[in-house]
C-alpha cells in the first residue's frame, strides 16, 4: 500500500515495517504506554531503597504511582509510531500472541502488530524495541515529534534498551533547541521553560482536538493490562500519537515559519 512515497511492508519478522520509494524525509511521531512492575518482584533491598522516604501511606501510594515512569521499575507495553507526512501508523505492542492487523482510523492505515507475553514480558520488550530502534534508524526518518519525549519516553525507551541488552541506534534526547533529530511539542509551547506545562489532554481541548483522554487515562493502562486488554492499550497508544500528530499540524500552520519547524 503507498502513500506520499511510502508504503507498508508485508509484515515478516526482522523486515522494516516502512518501504520508501522517493528520496524523501519523514517526521516521525512517537509515544509509548508504560507499566509497573509488581512489588513481589522486588527484592528487599530493592524496596527499601524505593520506599525509604515514604513517611506515610499516601508517600508510599505516591511512590507507587511513579514507579510505572521509571525504566528500572516498569516494563515497555506498547510504542505509537505515525509517519506525519503520510497518514501511516504502526503500533507495537505486548499481546497474548504474535500477529498484526490493519485498520484505518480517522483516515490514518494503521498497522497493529503484537509481540506474545508467552516467552515473558521482557521478551516481548526486547523484541518491540528491537523493531522499534530498526525503525527510527532509517534514513528516511528525520525528526522525531513527541510531547514530553524529552522528559520521559525517550530515556526511558533509551534504558530500557540498556537493560534488555538491546543496540540502541539513535541518540533520542538530542538537544532541545535542535529541531533536526528531536521536536518535543511539550518544550515548544512552554518555551523552553519560559512559560506553563500543560498537559495533552488540556491542550487539545483548548484547541478545539480531539483528545485520546475521551476514552482512557493513562493511570488506567497498569488496569487495563492486569486485566488482558492489550488491543485497548494499543488504541489509546494510537489516539495519543494522533493527537499529538494534530498538534504538530497546528503549531506547523501557526508557528512553525517562526519557530523553524
Amino acid at each position: 500500500m503507498i502513500c506520499g512515497g511510502l508504503s507498508f511492508a508485508t509484515f515478516t519478522p526482522g523486515i522494516i515495517i516502512f518501504r520508501w520509494r522517493e528520496k524523501e524525509v519523514y517526521s516521525l511521531i512517537f509515544d509509548i504506554e508504560t507499566v509497573p512492575v509488581g512489588e513481589e518482584d522486588l527484592s528487599e533491598e530493592e524496596r527499601e531503597y524505593l520506599f525509604r522516604r515514604a513517611e506515610d501511606e499516601d508517600k508510599e501510594n505516591r511512590i507507587r504511582s511513579m514507579m510505572g515512569l521509571w525504566a528500572f521499575t516498569a516494563h515497555l507495553v506498547s510504542v505509537g509510531l505515525l509517519i506525519h507526512e503520510a497518514g501511516r501508523a504502526v503500533i507495537l505492542f505486548t499481546g497474548e500472541e504474535d500477529g498484526e492487523e490493519t485498520q484505518e482510523v480517522e483516515g490514518v492505515k494503521v498497522k497493529f502488530r503484537s509481540y506474545s507475553l508467552a516467552g515473558g514480558i521482557e521478551e516481548a520488550e526486547r523484541r518491540i524495541l528491537t523493531e522499534f530502534w530498526r525503525i527510527v534508524s532509517d534514513t528516511k526518518i528525520g525528526p522525531l515529534v513527541s510531547f514530553n519525549g524529552r522528559g520521559f519516553d525517550s530515556h526511558f525507551l533509551m534504558l530500557r534498551s540498556m537493560i534488555l541488552n538491546v543496540k540502541a541506534t539513535r541518540n533520542l534526547m538530542g538537544s532541545r533547541y535542535d529541531y533536526s533529530n528531536h521536536i518535543d511539542l511539550l518544550d515548544l509551547i512552554s518555551f523552553h521553560g519560559a512559560g506553563r506545562l500543560y498537559s495533552l489532554d488540556f491542550v487539545c481541548r483548548r484547541l478545539g482536538l480531539s483528545t485520546p483522554k475521551e476514552n482512557m487515562k493513562a493511570e488506567e493502562v497498569k488496569d487495563r493490562f492486569r486485566e488482558g486488554r492489550f488491543r485497548d492499550i494499543a488504541f489509546y497508544n494510537l489516539q495519543d500519537v494522533l493527537a499529538i500528530d494534530r498538534l504538530y499540524r497546528r503549531l506547523r500552520e501557526t508557528l512553525g515559519g517562526v519557530l523553524g519547524l
